[in-house]
């Protein structure tokens, strides 16, 4: 057991529950909860980009915050100063030495100089990612967008892609990917804020990339990967093994209770339309577009129904929410619904026949798809990154080649004219928070 004179870890988190309810949030959240009752107490710390309380309390939990520029100032994106606010993160940690600091975000208003900071105060760092943006200047670990990078950080080739993905030509963005890191430093400094100048940035972006990740892996104790093919590019980077530490995702203990109690009186499953669901982000790299692409383009007299429960409050996920309501407009069987809070998850995945999870990145979870396997849902899913890692085939579904939208067409088309499987009651247990949570306490206390 941890000590019990304050908080004895510093759960911190770019993003938090009840304003934002992504994977990682509710990674966080449950996590605290499930460490209770290891003797190891929590407070979670956040950024905030608006003005707000200093603080508020959360499920028993009290939360933390410090401010962010909304804008990054010219230093910032130089390198050269940490964000507006800073100095109030550094408060936090005060008066916390000896103990756990353990970061879930690596962005600017909480990353690579707030883990230092934590080292600084004393305090013994863990850093879990939850996605490969301490790798991935794309963002997605997607190779110019096509094919599944090893996620080694060779700054020649990330530039290049880099560059790429902001409009430079593939033969343009190889040679941007060549240039000396002054000479793209000077390039870029002499060309307005945009797209262009970022391309030309992209080689002194990549340089930096990697300078930020060897400071990572010198100011954590511990780094946590929540999938194979992330811990596997962690120690392709150099990260020593005895750092890295593997421990996959849980799915809630409360979910996983009531999926156990629905499914005992789940009887025969009647031949009736085919009910697929999504449950995500509307965001490009979800792939949304693709299942309803692939949907449009059966009959419309198969019958069957795609319902999507998209999250996503950004300008980014506005704008492709947009697009994705204006494709749906004339189709009957896409049916736009509000997101599904957490309470009614089990109901809604007990309901449905099959999950869609057309994701056109790499992902490290999802967790959606652990929720599915819990609950007896098929999957139809991307071939790609952790939802290959989790979908065993034919038992938990089937895996379709990431955006393509004739494969995809024929996935759902094969699922629709299959008799719908019985839900039988789940004799296994499936993995938890709580089996996270007695690894963390395990890890925690090797930090002692």
């Amino acid at each position: 057991m941890l000590a019990a004179d304050g908080p004895a870890v510093l759960q911190a988190t770019a993003w938090y529950l009840p304003e934002d309810t992504g994977g990682t949030e509710i990674y966080v959240a449950e996590l605290v909860k499930a460490l209770r009752p290891n003797g190891i107490g929590s407070q979670v710390i956040r950024p905030r980009e608006s003005p707000g309380p200093d603080g508020y309390s959360h499920e028993g939990t009290v939360v933390r915050t410090y401010p962010v520029n909304p804008v990054p100032s010219p230093s910032e994106l130089s390198g050269s100063a940490a964000h507006a606010g800073f100095d109030a993160f550094r408060t936090l940690l005060r008066g916390m030495r000896g103990k756990i600091y353990h970061q879930h975000s690596w962005t600017r208003g909480l990353g690579g100089l707030h883990l230092r900071a934590a080292r600084e105060a004393g305090l013994r760092t863990v850093l879990t990612l939850h996605t490969p943006s301490c790798l991935c200047l794309r963002g997605t670990m997607m190779r110019f967008g096509e094919a599944q990078c090893d996620g080694r950080i060779v700054p020649r080739r990330c530039a290049a892609c880099r560059s790429e993905q902001r409009g430079a030509p593939r033969l343009v963005a190889r040679g941007l990917g060549m240039l000396p890191p002054a000479l793209s430093r000077a390039a870029a400094s002499a060309v307005p804020k945009g797209r262009a100048g970022t391309a030309l940035a992209a080689r002194m972006l990549a340089e930096r990339r990697r300078e930020e990740f060897t400071g990572m892996v010198q100011n954590a104790d511990r780094i946590v990967a929540v999938s194979l093919w992330l811990f596997e590019a962690l120690r392709r980077n150099g990260v020593p093994q005895e750092k890295l530490v593997l421990s996959r995702h849980g799915v809630a203990p409360d979910f996983a209770a009531e999926i156990r109690q629905r499914r005992r009186h789940v009887g025969a499953s009647p031949r009736r339309p085919l009910r697929l669901i999504y449950l995500g982000r509307l965001h490009p790299v979800k792939g949304v577009h693709v299942a309803v692409a692939a949907l449009r383009a059966l009959p419309r007299a198969l019958p069957m129904t795609l319902t999507i429960h998209g999250v996503g409050s950004g300008a980014e996920e506005r704008e492709y929410a947009a697009q994705i309501y204006a494709a749906a407009a004339d189709d009957p069987r896409i049916v736009i619904a509000p997101p599904v809070s957490r309470s009614a998850l089990a109901k809604v995945m007990m309901e449905a026949d099959a999950i869609v999870v057309p994701s056109l990145w790499l992902e490290t979870g999802p967790l959606v798809v652990l929720e599915a396997k819990a609950a007896g849902l098929p999957v139809i899913g991307s071939r790609l990154g952790g939802i290959a890692e989790l979908v065993d085939e034919p038992d938990d579904g089937v895996l379709v080649v990431p955006g393509d939208v004739a494969a995809w067409t024929s996935a759902i088309e094969l699922m629709a004219a299959a008799p719908r499987p019985v839900r039988r009651p789940d004799r296994s247990s499936p993995r938890t928070m709580c089996d996270v949570a007695a690894e963390m306490a395990e890890l925690y206390m090797t930090l002692r």
